[in-house]
């Protein structure tokens, strides 16, 4: 019996919670663990309401299978590497070949979260932790993971940006250099009767009927400053689970504690879909139809300004956003072939984008200027595109 399967077979001899069911645009899995804590971190950072425009069909139900097994870790017998994977952000794991075709990937993170990843066919999964406490981390990691794989695969742009679908059913994708209040505003817009798609990282995928701005399932990081705009303070502070050690957790005027892990932000908060439905009103959605595309542009600025970009800024507005490629990625390591992405493929689709959209761009200052104006900002884009779309329009043959 291969690792995998005697995995699912101890599971069940031990009994688990009911399985969760994560949709996430066109990925669907069935999640098994046997550990309340995790159960209930997944379930609160996959929160979702149905999108409201038709997406593609989902891929085929997959499992992922989440368990702490200390003495599988401790124990584990295997035969030499056959290679190794490059994960997001650097990590590594060893590659190795177990029984009857399945891929088993041991983390090379010793020290902070000890795991395997183990595979029959590279769509259904088991994530393995030594301890418990690491378990809906690690869960939440590898879903994470596994829809980023999926929407790739499909063609889709992964962007350094945000999203939002706002009360009229518009979507609006939102890209920028850090600080330029994206994560700000796909809030505030969904917070007034919309709902929240992407925070950090956003995919625009096109489809049969049009371009989808498609979330990717992480936290939601809010700096000191959203904080106070949004007048969600007192929520947040001591909260738990707050993610980052920050000033949140003694008030605002005191001096944060020392970082918990390596490139932790001292200054923000993270919260999961839930907690963000929660405390801020605003759901989450996988997707939502592509609108208008909006740049933001960080300026010391009296009042905000909206123009239009032509074609050529357009383009060089939004390359730098452009996740391809991803400096985070070196491979796409949980598929069957890791070869990474090419940026050929990614700037192709690039090009056929601002062929059907125009780009807009905001410039602003996210500190003054992201409050409840934004709505009335966002319709100043849509008609400066819709404009610009009757132009065009009209000038071809």
């Amino acid at each position: 019996m291969g690792l995998y399967a005697s995995l699912i077979a101890r599971s069940e001899r031990i009994g688990t919670l009911p399985p969760l069911t994560v949709d996430w645009y066109r990925t669907r899995l069935r999640v098994w663990t046997r550990d309340p804590a995790a159960h209930r971190h997944i379930a609160s950072q996959h929160q979702l309401v149905a999108p409201t425009h038709r997406v593609p069909g989902p891929h085929p139900v997959a499992e992922l299978h989440a368990v702490a097994d200390p003495e599988l870790i401790a124990g584990l017998r295997l035969g030499a590497p056959t290679g190794r994977r490059q994960a997001f952000t650097g990590e590594w794991y060893a590659q190795h070949a177990g029984h009857g075709g399945e891929t088993v990937l041991v983390s090379e993170d010793t020290d902070k979260h000890p795991h395997v990843l183990v595979t029959p066919d590279f769509r259904s999964w088991a994530v393995v932790a030594r301890e418990s406490g690491s378990v809906g981390l690690l869960a939440g990691r590898t879903i994470r993971e596994l829809v980023r794989e999926a929407v790739v695969a499909d063609g889709a742009l992964m962007f350094h940006g945000a999203a939002a679908q706002r009360p009229d059913g518009r979507g609006v994708f939102l890209a920028g250099a850090s600080s330029a209040g994206k994560t700000s505003s796909a809030v505030w817009l969904g917070r007034r009767g919309g709902r929240l798609v992407g925070t950090d990282r956003t995919f625009l995928a096109p489809t049969g009927t049009g371009w989808l701005a498609v979330g990717l399932p992480v936290s939601t990081r809010l700096g000191a400053g959203s904080v106070e705009a949004l007048g969600i303070l007192d929520a947040v502070r001591d909260r738990v689970p707050v993610r980052a050690i920050n000033p949140f957790r003694t008030g605002g005027s005191a001096a944060p504690a020392p970082r918990s892990e390596p490139g932790m932000p001292m200054d923000k908060v993270w919260l999961s879909n839930g907690e963000i439905r929660e405390i801020v009103g605003s759901p989450f959605t996988a997707a939502t139809r592509l609108d208008t595309v909006v740049v933001l542009e960080r300026a010391a600025c009296a009042e905000p300004r909206v123009e239009r970009l032509d074609a050529a800024d357009a383009a060089a507005a939004l390359r730098p956003h452009l996740l391809a490629p991803d400096p985070d990625y070196r491979s796409r390591w949980l598929a069957r072939d890791a070869a990474p992405e090419t940026p050929e493929r990614a700037l192709s689709g690039l090009s056929e984008l601002l062929g059907r959209h125009t780009v807009v761009r905001l410039t602003w200052d996210p500190a003054r200027h992201c409050d409840a104006r934004l709505p009335h900002l966002m319709d100043e884009a849509d008609a400066l595109a819709r404009d610009s779309a009757v132009v065009e329009g009209m000038a071809r043959p």
